[in-house]
């Protein structure tokens, strides 16, 4: 080959290795280009995956919340239900008192009232304190007005029937006389 021959291949391979270089360099930008947009949407998609999970315990959350009001919504039923018996507990008791000693059946009575009030108190139910305390429209409602001497106005002078509470909740209003 002659020296003119070679000096055509090596700018012929000169030329192609400019060329090559040129193509490399677009598609290194065409690449970069690829991975920046391929960074942005893989942001996009972890907020979104990250949005969709907070959402996700949200429900979760709530869900746990609504299905303890449903339990406690039915307790409260129940236990309202339960109260006129206890009420009736209590006034066996008082007549009881009155009269005469109790027999062996009425202990066992007793006993059976006494367990069944501690199983509720266990749900959280308490009984009102209403008598010596001063009315209160949240916890008692006043089914009269009496004169009581020595006893300041506004006072629960007399309890009718039992108030309690649910869970630190008023779940029924003590009936009550208060002093005028």
């Amino acid at each position: 080959m002659t020296k003119q021959a070679e000096k055509k291949t090596e700018d012929k391979t000169n030329q192609k290795r400019s060329i090559t270089k040129q193509q490399r360099g677009s598609k290194d930008r065409i690449f970069q280009k690829r991975i920046r947009e391929k960074d942005t949407e893989l942001k996009k998609i972890r907020e979104q995956l990250l949005r969709t999970a907070a959402e996700l315990e949200n429900v979760r959350k709530r869900k746990d919340r609504e299905i303890a009001l449903i339990i406690q919504s039915a307790n409260d039923k129940l236990i309202s239900d339960i109260l006129p018996v206890l009420d009736d507990f209590e006034r066996f008791f008082k007549v009881l008192e009155k009269h005469r000693k109790p027999t062996e059946l009425e202990k066992g009575v007793s006993l059976i009232y006494q367990k069944l009030l501690a199983k509720l108190t266990s749900y959280g139910l308490k009984p009102m304190e209403a008598k010596g305390m001063s009315f209160n429209v949240d916890e008692h409602d006043a089914l009269l007005q009496v004169e009581k001497e020595g006893v300041q106005s506004g006072v629960v002078v007399e309890e009718h029937e039992k108030g309690y509470y649910l869970n630190d909740r008023v779940l029924r209003h003590a009936k009550v006389l208060v002093s005028k």
